[in-house]
């Protein structure tokens, strides 16, 4: 009898929430067409100011990543309105240490003030072949998420990059998007907090979409994420414990890079 009543809450439950997401697409295609014009237009008025100035006014580096942090709106706008419209961008192959070092002011605008980034990336290249717009997404939401867990204390976020090989078998990880990842080599990207930390019952519903803890959060950063390990086959991981931080793991399938020898794991 109690399954019999569950069952129907329960389907009205994810028709709620698929009617939300939606009218969230319909909402946001629309929003994301007039953002893209806005986007050209500062990106035009900050290059015509750029060049305006000569090399060594100091106002140069902050027009520099504003102009920066508009090109990365605008490519996550068009990923948002190819998504919407029915085509596909295209991938790239790309090394994921040079993506992040391209972006390292980026990513520290996304910082609360006390809080530090540290890169601890892999002294070899980290190939992928992914939308780059993706990948970018992928790590500004992670960066963001962890600054947010250390709130207004001082901390630290720290990113690495390598590799690791899995065996048959292996237990390394517990990947909380249920994915089972055959035996081979993969590329791993690791954003560690050192912020509050996640109780259990809030760790099982962290990439369900529009569930947050924030008072200003919309709960569909982490979800985006879930959804875009899903697309290229990878894991993800979450390991937490309040009070000591928080370390989000991803795997992703090791693409080989042509023409770039890169020595194999033993």
């Amino acid at each position: 009898m109690l399954a019999d009543i569950m069952e129907p809450e329960s389907s009205h439950r994810e028709e709620s929430q698929t009617q939300q997401l939606e009218t969230l697409g319909l909402i946001a295609s629309g929003i994301a067409h007039d953002f893209n014009n806005l986007l050209t237009s500062i990106v035009g008025q900050t290059s015509l100011a750029l060049a305006t100035l000569p090399p060594e006014n100091a106002a140069r580096p902050h027009i520099e990543k504003a102009i920066k942090a508009a090109e990365f709106a605008a490519a996550l706008t068009h990923q948002l309105l190819a998504y919407a419209s029915g085509s596909p961008s295209q991938t790239e192959l790309m090394d994921l240490n040079q993506l992040i070092s391209d972006n390292v002011a980026l990513l520290s605008m996304a910082l609360l003030d006390g809080v530090i980034l540290q890169l601890d990336l892999a002294p070899h290249r980290v190939p992928l072949k992914v939308k780059r717009a993706q990948m970018q997404q992928l790590v500004m939401n992670l960066i963001i998420n962890a600054a947010e867990s250390i709130q207004s204390r001082p901390g630290t976020v720290t990113i690495r990059t390598g590799r690791q090989m899995l065996l048959p078998g292996s237990v390394t990880y517990h990947f909380v998007n249920g994915r089972k990842l055959p035996p081979g080599e993969y590329v791993y990207l690791q954003v560690r907090d050192t912020g509050s930390g996640i109780d259990e019952e809030t760790l099982a519903h962290v990439f369900d979409p529009f569930y947050t803890t924030k008072p200003a959060g919309r709960g569909l950063g982490l979800s985006a994420i879930l959804d875009i390990v899903n697309t290229y086959r990878g894991g993800i991981s979450v390991e937490s414990k309040v009070g000591y931080g928080t370390t989000f793991t991803v795997l992703f399938p090791r693409c080989y890079d042509e023409g770039k020898f890169i020595p194999p794991i033993h």
